[in-house]
């Protein structure tokens, strides 16, 4: 007889609810989860295809160790003393900074994934840690530190009552949203069209979500910024004026920065006309509910923060930062615990080799190659990798992998063979979806409403947890040494409490000035992620402060698999997000007004741009080895303006080479009047694995051609749209 569990897709930000028919350990059938309080029965294809990733057999199941250069299966014992032996060496030989730490996008979606590499990379003493976000959304979150002095006070639109809707650089159509957690999203476009709203796209190319806008407007990669400064213009021109409600400083010098970038010049950058920059802008003003957004069109370019900075500028402007129908700021059952900020988390240290800027905590994985590549003191020569594919996913991708193969260990915690784990040293396998707890830890706090969830494990894991590994790899880093299962325990009880301690001392945590000794006897889990997830809750806006008042519990969420509804998002929270130690929002810091100074020095794009897309049926550089997302035609194509390949004489589905300064691929061509003349455009992700091969899934990988160079100033995330190329016939 089969039996039902519920789980919270794990894939992608959308975050669904599943419906998981079981037999014993064997997955039967997946289907939407229509009581579901957030995504309200919708699912796509991923979440489906869940099934045939918990029983895929090239799926990761036992550890791997590289002896006599083939890695081979051993026990996670031996693979810990390999691990262990090896980080001693080396830190004895080059210190801690040699040490280093590359997360991926997935640890986002992992609670105890994301809260044991933290464990992992704060054990390991090493300030070389890298992620995935320097290569997408480090702009917006530093474009959020500077004005709001929080990097994680991230406006999302409120669509269900916005009634004019501009949107930049986002597919939410196949993203599901991006730093915006909206499933269904479709259907919301849809409904927000019928009662009266309006939706203007602003890309290079025309997406699946500008095929179901009111408009869609052209618009040359990289140029937004010069758009948004356009519209503040006109907004001041056409009498708007920020509303006396906000607390603000800069101003005057922001909009003095700004005033000379002329309309005409816009025009001639952006290919939009005077016209329509004159049309959105009386939109913005005259309507009542206006929504600016943008996404990763808008901060993998070479202004990233200054355009990110500029959105939520207009958003002011109108009066909709913070307001119902604007862009406002959900509320996340989990506090994780502050620390007074002490400053901007910018430039606090930096790269040894080109002394690029650390960016909240993280080191731009631009210069992680020349890191590794380049001798001397603080030379990186191990790199534990969490949930991550660099090779594929970061700039001058060659270049990166030959650098990964000279490391004296590379360590990847992984569920599959990818282009970096074959590189490994030792290969730890991550669990199943069904196998882990989920909770959106990070994302929680960008849904279009507000709500908890939680998925307890489906299974028991046929292997060690991810927050399990991350929390042996955090003691050998410590105390050199690999503990027994006593030591391990007692390890983690010292984090708990150690996080304890950072939430009393927290003066916006729900329990601050307690009693540590009394809240870790309440905790309830006895052991795992679990127990700093109860902890958070509890100690969040919505729980019960171990006692204190009525509120969530963990065990509330366990108990409740379809989630709680706690509302829409509210308008009034911007004094509650805003960390400045005055209290107010910087418009004017140097950082931006040094920016508005570059753009204005900045060439023109070149001939022909390259920029990337998503796909429904893939996520960044996996998923694509599932027979469900594989199948049908290849995904991988070049799309070619019809113009443009009649003047190069390309045919629709010939191969063509696309070349930068960093390296070649080859690409079929797709001849479409769905992107701007000028401009040729990629999924990024593929590459020619032996999975994909096999399944005949195969592709160019598009970062072979980006150059870790081509960055935005300020964060130094890498402009992986707007690359210049020649395209030519093979």
């Amino acid at each position: 007889m089969s039996e039902t569990g519920y789980r919270i897709c794990s894939i992608c930000e959308a975050a669904c609810g599943l419906k998981i028919s079981l037999d014993g350990r064997q997955v039967i059938g997946i289907e939407a989860n229509d009581d579901d309080v957030f995504s309200e029965g919708h699912i796509c294809a991923k979440g489906i295809a869940l099934a045939e990733l918990d029983a895929d057999p090239d799926r990761l199941r036992k550890p791997l160790v590289r002896r006599d250069g083939r890695l081979t299966e051993v026990s996670w014992d031996e693979a810990y003393d390999f691990i262990c032996e090896r980080l001693n060496q080396i830190k004895d030989a080059h210190g801690v900074r040699a040490l280093a730490t590359y997360v991926g996008n997935p640890t986002a979606h992992n609670i105890g994934l994301s809260l044991g590499l933290g464990v992992y990379a704060a054990s390991s003493g090493s300030p070389s840690f890298y992620t995935a976000g320097t290569v997408d959304q480090v702009p917006k979150q530093l474009a959020c530190e500077l004005m709001f002095g929080n990097d994680l006070a991230i406006p999302v639109p409120d669509i269900e009552r916005a009634d004019y809707f501009l949107m930049l650089g986002a597919n939410p159509v196949v993203s599901n949203g991006s730093l915006w957690v909206v499933p269904k999203v479709r259907e919301r476009i849809r409904a927000f069209r019928a009662r009266g709203g309006k939706l203007v796209t602003v890309d290079p190319r025309r997406t699946e979500t500008a095929r179901a806008a009111d408009e869609h407007v052209f618009i040359r990669p990289g140029t937004d910024a010069w758009l948004l400064a356009a519209l503040i213009n006109q907004l001041v021109d056409l009498g708007c004026k920020l509303p006396d409600d906000y607390p603000v400083q800069g101003f005057e010098d922001l909009r003095s920065a700004l005033s000379d970038i002329d309309l005409t010049t816009v025009a001639e950058r952006t290919g939009i006309s005077e016209a329509d920059i004159r049309q959105i802008a009386t939109d913005l003003k005259d309507t009542a509910h206006p929504v600016v957004y943008g996404r990763v069109g808008t901060t993998l370019q070479a202004f990233g923060t200054l355009t990110s900075f500029l959105v939520e500028v207009l958003n002011l402007m109108t009066g909709s930062l913070d307001s119902e129908g604007g862009a406002m700021f959900p509320e996340q059952t989990y506090h994780a615990p502050s620390s007074p900020s002490g400053g901007l988390k910018h430039n606090r240290f930096q790269t040894r080799v080109s002394g690029l800027p650390e960016v909240l905590g993280q080191l731009p994985v631009a210069a992680l190659a020349e890191e590794i590549e380049t001798p001397g003191d603080g030379q990186i020569r191990a790199l534990v990798c969490f949930a991550g594919n660099p090779v594929v996913s970061n700039p001058e991708s060659d270049r990166l992998a030959r650098a990964l193969a000279s490391l004296d260990l590379l360590v990847c915690v992984d569920i599959y063979h990818n282009e970096t784990t074959r590189l490994a040293d030792v290969v730890l396998p991550g669990t199943s979806p069904f196998e882990d707890s989920h909770y959106d830890s990070f994302l929680g706090a960008m849904g279009y409403r507000n709500a908890a969830r939680y998925s307890a494990p489906l299974f028991d894991a046929e292997q060690p947890r991810e927050w399990d590994i991350g929390l042996k790899l955090g003691f050998v880093a410590a105390n050199g040494r690999v503990p027994d299962d006593a030591e391990l325990r007692t390890f983690e009880d010292n984090v708990v409490a150690r996080t304890i301690g950072e939430h009393v001392e927290d003066k916006n945590s729900g329990i601050y000035g307690r009693d540590p000794q009394e809240i870790m006897g309440l905790i309830e889990p006895e052991a795992g992620a679990e127990r700093l997830l109860d902890l958070g809750i509890r100690a969040g806006r919505w729980g019960d402060h171990f006692g204190a008042r009525e509120g969530l519990t963990l065990q509330q969420l366990v108990d409740t698999p379809n989630g709680i509804d706690l509302g829409a998002v509210r308008s009034g929270r911007l004094t509650e997000v805003v960390g400045h130690a005055d209290g107010r929002l910087d418009l004017a810091p140097e950082m931006v007004l040094t920016e508005i100074e570059r753009l204005r020095t900045a060439e023109t794009g070149a001939s022909t741009q390259l920029i990337g897309r998503r796909l429904t049926r893939a996520n960044n550089s996996w998923l694509r080895n599932l027979p469900m997302l594989g199948k049908g035609r290849s995904m991988c194509t070049l799309f070619v303006n019809s113009d443009d390949a009649r003047q190069i004489g390309i045919n629709d589905g010939e191969d063509v080479e696309v070349s930068s300064n960093v390296g070649v691929v080859t690409a079929t061509a797709e001849v479409t009047d769905d992107v701007v003349r000028g401009v040729v455009c990629l999924p990024h992700g593929f590459s020619e694995d032996e999975i994909e091969q096999r399944n005949g899934l195969s592709g160019p990988n598009y970062n072979r051609l980006a150059s870790a160079g081509y960055s935005d100033g300020p964060s130094s995330t890498v402009a992986l749209n707007g690359v210049a190329v020649t395209i030519r016939r093979k």
